[in-house]
């Protein structure tokens, strides 16, 4: 009858580490899946690479965008994309100059030749802006047309 009781308790125990174990991973998993939503939230929003003509479509479709020409001002005076506002990317103020844009509208921006706004692109994502769009080959494309 003691090998009965034994079997009994050891079975009870092992019954019990199981609910534990299972309480355990379930915490676990909850914690995990709510932190990657709230880091997949982070980056939501539309942030492209687009050719010439894309590009320009979407300044003809576009009511609410802002134009950003992220060249340094002597670039920007040698001439510009119309209605586009110029922020040195090389200026010590340049991300705070960046969070006065409307985060909610659409941002079209270009350089030179991408290698500027491919980063501001970046910064932009991690800002929290909603939208960009960066004009492949930049502005030496676009006074080619």
């Amino acid at each position: 009858m003691d090998k009965r009781k034994n079997v009994d308790i050891i079975t009870f125990k092992l019954f019990k580490m199981n609910q534990y174990f299972v309480i355990l991973l379930s915490v676990t998993l909850v914690f995990s899946c709510s932190s990657s939503v709230t880091k997949s939230s982070e980056t939501l929003g539309i942030f492209e690479k687009v050719e010439l003509e894309v590009f320009n479509l979407k300044l003809q479709d576009s009511l609410n965008i802002q134009i950003l020409d992220v060249r340094t001002p002597q670039e920007f005076q040698a001439g510009a994309i119309q209605n586009a506002v110029n922020l040195d990317f090389y200026n010590e103020n340049f991300k705070s100059q960046l969070e006065q844009l409307d985060k909610s509208k659409p941002v079209m921006l270009y350089c030179k030749s991408g290698g500027r706004s491919g980063k501001t692109l970046t910064i932009l994502k991690e800002m929290g802006f909603s939208e960009a769009y960066e004009l492949t080959g930049g502005y030496t494309v676009w006074s080619k047309k």
